[in-house]
């Protein structure tokens, strides 16, 4: 199967299904972590644009979750909802070093795949993202440093369960760190409004939707414009 496959496979079930339903699975920065345009509504509002009125999108976040939080809810949370598409954004704090909250790296990759197989089991496709890159040196060290290999995890298991990724952090780390941290983050590890519109637009580009054509989108014209400069690629090109 080409890298390119599970892509083709979920644009062709979107654009050929009369009715799908997307579900968000994730943390904090699924939940919303304040009162603002967040990367979920620019998501909704680019679907909108292409599919028109045919979908509905949930969001089942949840604030501090680690993926043995999250399968603790799945069912209640994401099952319970008979999705077609689940977008899972989890890992940040499994990576806490606390022993109270730390999942084990071993664990997570079994977490993620365990997840992902629960959701094909419900008819669905996962989607997986990355967290975006957060401001490290204003982080717990080690937390920081776990950071960066659990998110390696992610793409591992994306790669290897032949699963749709959208490598968040991969964009938002050409950014400069003055514009990380001060445009892109509200917080060392939380996405501003700004940061979520860079996000929605990083996750449309992948599902090949340009943020820039949505329907009275103009807020999020800066966000798809600062895409273009960090990659170099246009809206909705679809390159990862």
């Amino acid at each position: 199967m080409s890298e390119e496959s599970p892509l083709k496979e979920l644009l062709d079930f979107m654009q050929n299904s009369a009715y799908f339903r997307v579900v968000l699975f994730g943390a904090s920065n699924t939940e919303r972590y304040y009162p603002y345009t967040h990367w979920g509504d620019v998501l909704e509002a680019g679907l909108r644009w292409r599919y028109e009125r045919k979908f509905h999108l949930i969001n089942s976040g949840v604030n501090g979750n680690n993926t043995r939080e999250a399968l603790r809810r799945f069912d209640r949370d994401v099952a319970s909802f008979a999705p077609d598409i689940v977008i899972v954004t989890l890992g940040g704090n499994d990576c806490i070093p606390a022993l109270s909250r730390h999942v084990p790296e071993t664990e997570f990759a079994a977490n993620m795949s365990l997840i992902a197989r629960k959701i094909r089991q419900l008819g669905a496709y996962p989607v997986f993202q990355t967290y975006y890159k957060m401001d490290s040196a204003n982080m717990e060290p080690q937390r920081a440093e776990n950071f960066l290999r659990y998110m390696q995890i992610v793409r591992q298991c994306a790669i290897a369960d032949k699963i749709l990724l959208v490598d968040q952090y991969k964009v938002f780390d050409r950014a400069d760190m003055d514009t990380l941290r001060y445009k892109l983050l509200i917080n060392a590890m939380h996405v501003s409004e700004y940061g979520n519109m860079l996000m929605g637009t990083v996750l449309l580009n992948r599902l090949q939707i340009d943020a820039r054509k949505l329907y009275h989108g103009e807020k999020v014209l800066a966000a798809a414009e600062l895409f273009r400069q960090l990659t170099g690629c246009e809206p909705g090109s679809g390159l990862q």
